[in-house]
């Protein structure tokens, strides 16, 4: 009997004593002379087989519906009790939100490490259960779940709540090892959300309606807890096997003047990324990203920021027109009165830039007649009308900029 057979069996009872009825009354009908025409009891036992037919493809409709079901509500209950847990006091509509977007990332780890056929062995799924075990017998020390805990009983609770979970558990792990022979020169915890963000975008694109149901079931509507990110635009100077490293405001050209020390330290903001499969880049490739980018410390104390991309896209640099400033020391004295403010993304390229005793300076053509700079490694600054007037005379860009 095979598992499928067994599971019918629990959903339908066995069927032996069934079939050994069904026979024993057709012997039977053979032996007594029945009253009735032979086509009768023919057409008896007929009916009855298509009934018991009629029942067997009933249950296997359903059980191929069961399986087609991918959320489940004790396991959603499980998620929701984490959601209270952690962010305290919020209304009901809130933790069930988060709760489904939690368990949509488990689920789409799941099926993705499947469509890329990682299978994991007994002993694997065997050591993920006694891991899952040990953390919640560990969350006993907070009193929140020790609450949650000492109401279900902790045995009970893992194996209605979690134990169903452990296939999907036992499969992200397979899948982030995968994925740190994929990005090995990356930290760890990028790595997870870099293989974490893949599977969702599987997940979004195979089993978009699963998603959808199991939200209109709920009543939510319009939510989505998926980040952005944040756009940056910048240049590529260095790209390794799967990784690229993206430095934010700096410009093809100054691959052709500067190290990459040089570059690095001129524009301070420098982030690895992930190179998406399906869209590499190269050297020079001026691009626009969005992602969300996070921090690690190498062994050396150096600072290394590293990112998890959403999106890249060769873009044109040459709406910049690089200036040759013939007074630069009248330029420098207009500077000189000027208070720059600390700016973090400004997220597209200027208009003009030019070098101002070996520093970078940007210009955008404001609404109006004014000016907005930014100098690197100093901050911006907004020019009034009467500034912006008298900086682009010493520039020479009057008749440009309108």
């Amino acid at each position: 009997m095979n598992e499928w057979q067994k599971e019918l069996v629990k959903v339908a009872g066995d069927m032996v004593e069934s079939k050994e009825r069904v026979k024993n009354r057709v012997l039977q009908q053979r032996d007594v002379k029945a009253k009735k025409p032979i086509r009768f009891a023919l057409l008896t036992v007929i009916v009855t087989f298509c009934f018991v037919g009629f029942v067997m493809v009933q249950l296997l409709n359903k059980e191929t519906k069961q399986s087609a079901i991918m959320f489940n509500d004790t396991q959603l209950t499980h998620f929701e009790n984490i959601m209270r847990i952690n962010w305290g006091k919020q209304d009901e509509e809130f933790y069930t939100k988060e709760a489904i977007e939690r368990y949509k990332k488990v689920v789409a780890t799941y099926y993705y490490a499947k469509s890329l056929s990682l299978q994991y062995s007994d002993a694997e799924l065997k050591a993920v259960r006694k891991e899952h075990y040990d953390e919640l017998f560990m969350l006993q020390q907070s009193p929140e779940y020790a609450k949650l805990l000492k109401e279900k009983g902790i045995k009970n609770y893992f194996k209605t709540y979690v134990e169903p979970l452990l296939p999907m558990y036992t499969a992200q792990k397979k899948l982030d090892s995968f994925y740190r022979g994929k990005y090995p020169t990356l930290p760890n915890g990028i790595v997870q959300e870099i293989a974490a963000q893949d599977a969702i975008r599987y997940f979004d694109k195979h089993f978009a309606d699963q998603v959808k149901a199991i939200k209109e079931q709920k009543g939510i509507k319009n939510y989505s807890s998926n980040s952005h990110g944040i756009k940056y635009e910048g240049t590529v100077i260095k790209v390794e096997s799967n990784a690229f490293l993206f430095v934010e405001k700096a410009i093809p050209e100054d691959l052709e003047k500067l190290s990459q020390e040089q570059i690095m330290k001129k524009y301070p903001q420098a982030t690895w990324y992930p190179v998406l499969d399906g869209f590499p880049v190269k050297q020079g490739d001026y691009v626009s990203i969005e992602s969300n980018r996070s921090e690690s410390i190498d062994e050396y104390g150096r600072v290394t920021n590293y990112g998890v991309l959403n999106n890249v896209e060769i873009v044109e640099p040459t709406v910049t027109t690089m200036l040759n400033v013939q007074n630069e020391q009248e330029v420098m004295q207009f500077f000189r009165q000027t208070e720059w403010q600390p700016v973090e993304n400004i997220g597209y390229p200027p208009d003009y830039s030019f070098i101002l005793d070996g520093v970078r300076v940007d210009i955008w053509d404001s609404s109006g007649q004014s000016l907005d700079l930014y100098k690197v490694g100093y901050g911006m600054v907004h020019l009034n009308n009467e500034r912006s007037v008298e900086l682009k005379k010493l520039l020479s860009i009057e008749e440009s900029l309108h």
